[in-house]
């Protein structure tokens, strides 16, 4: 399910936005969209059930601003492509100050959401045929990478824990045997029983990693250098 949120205090905005996605040719039956009229309303939705992949916001709005939501969602929840809507040209620069995917001007948006929102399924799609089947006692789970926050050695077995987005998983494997069958460079190993998904860090500060779940990860002195220039890299890709 690819999910996509709409934020805007205009009801009648709301609905063009979501009919300019609708619209768009063959777009896919996995395709879920809401709306909400406020930011404080969309933040409050969120939950373990609940992870967008695509946020269109307007920028000028009653109560929390988009420019603000923005903000919040780069810091906590850095894997949704953010796009911002305005009625106005001059706003499109105050977005500059968060970084935003898109912006798109509410006059433009029957032709340019339709084209932006086609490259994003397609991008999301193809992130999603990354995966990896993880067995557990009631099956098989697909664990797609982009939903991994980060992957630890589990002290004193031979398991592996995948946190991710969702639910914790366990699987029998080495790290290092990990590492080579992933052969993903958006997962970089900070110490030798951790490795985490650059996609899912919100800062670094010194040798601390800050995680998009909360979560704090110590980057060991002698991967500091490495570590630091493999996020960077990253980071400019992104």
């Amino acid at each position: 399910m690819i999910k996509v949120a709409i934020v805007d205090d205009d009801e009648t905005m709301l609905e063009q936005a979501r009919a300019c996605i609708e619209g768009i040719d063959d777009l896919p039956e996995d395709v879920d969209i809401r709306t909400f009229t406020s930011a404080e309303k969309f933040l409050s939705s969120i939950g373990p059930e609940d992870i967008y992949h695509v946020l269109f916001t307007d920028i000028h709005m009653d109560g929390m601003d988009g420019i603000e939501l923005g903000a919040i969602i780069q810091e906590r929840f850095p894997h949704i492509y953010l796009i911002f809507l305005t009625s106005y040209a001059h706003y499109a620069v105050e977005s500059y100050t968060v970084d935003a995917y898109q912006y798109i001007l509410k006059q433009q948006m029957d032709e340019r959401i339709p084209p932006v929102m086609y490259k994003l399924i397609l991008k999301i799609q193809k992130e999603r045929k990354r995966f990896r089947i993880v067995e557990t006692g009631n099956g098989g789970n697909k664990i797609f990478y982009q939903d991994i926050i980060c992957i630890k050695k589990v002290k004193g077995s031979k398991y592996v824990e995948y946190v991710t987005l969702y639910d914790t998983f366990r699987e029998r494997i080495g790290l290092d045997q990990l590492m080579l069958e992933m052969n993903s460079k958006e997962f970089i190993l900070v110490e030798r029983s951790c490795i985490v998904n650059i996609a899912h860090i919100i800062r670094l500060d010194g040798n601390i990693i800050y995680m998009e779940n909360g979560g704090q990860i110590v980057i060991s002195r002698g991967r500091l250098a490495d570590v630091r220039m493999k996020i960077n890299e990253q980071w400019g890709e992104l």
